[in-house]
């Protein structure tokens, strides 16, 4: 296991608890709304607004666990065709062109959030800035930019199998 490996599983431990942060506190947000609603007459005027980012956040970090886990969906019509050493190579390639991509977004979401257009950008019922919230683009990117890097360097090393049909071992 390399030092980028060890460093993916530690990112998934702390994703799962960031996303198990984010649904408890989407749920008591949500109840206390309804709660306070119903039973008192006055909702809390920021909880449709604070929810919504928490479910962008929860998306994103859960689609990060989910690359590090290899649990996204795949066609494998054709590679389950290929020779093992072929459907290898393919798999590297697949991997290094999905980093490309990720190292991409992180480079275009940074500087995005950066820009003077997002700077502006208020949360309506708070008179906060949206900038840090949209920082989840760049977390993500990054986040998931190790785990594919972990997965890439795995595989030329030949210490893993890194077929990308298969799941990957949870680490808890």
């Amino acid at each position: 296991m390399t030092g980028l490996s060890t460093l993916s599983d530690l990112l998934a431990r702390l994703e799962r608890w960031a996303s198990r942060f984010l649904v408890v506190g989407f749920v008591a947000l949500i109840v206390t709304n309804v709660g306070m609603r119903y039973v008192l007459g006055r909702p809390i005027v920021f909880a449709e607004e604070v929810a919504a980012i928490m479910l962008v956040w929860l998306a994103f970090v859960s689609i990060s666990i989910s690359i590090h886990d290899r649990r996204q969906i795949g066609v494998t019509l054709l590679t389950e065709r290929l020779a093992p050493q072929l459907r290898h190579i393919v798999d590297l390639v697949v991997l290094a062109l999905v980093a490309a991509i990720l190292a991409t977004l992180l480079w275009a979401s940074v500087k995005w959030v950066l820009s003077p257009a997002v700077a502006f950008e208020q949360i309506i019922t708070l008179g906060w800035a949206k900038s840090p919230f949209y920082w989840i683009v760049p977390i993500f990117s990054a986040c998931a930019l190790i785990h594919v890097l972990a997965d890439l360097s795995e595989g030329i090393a030949g210490r893993q199998n890194i077929e990308l049909a298969t799941e990957k071992e949870s680490v808890e």
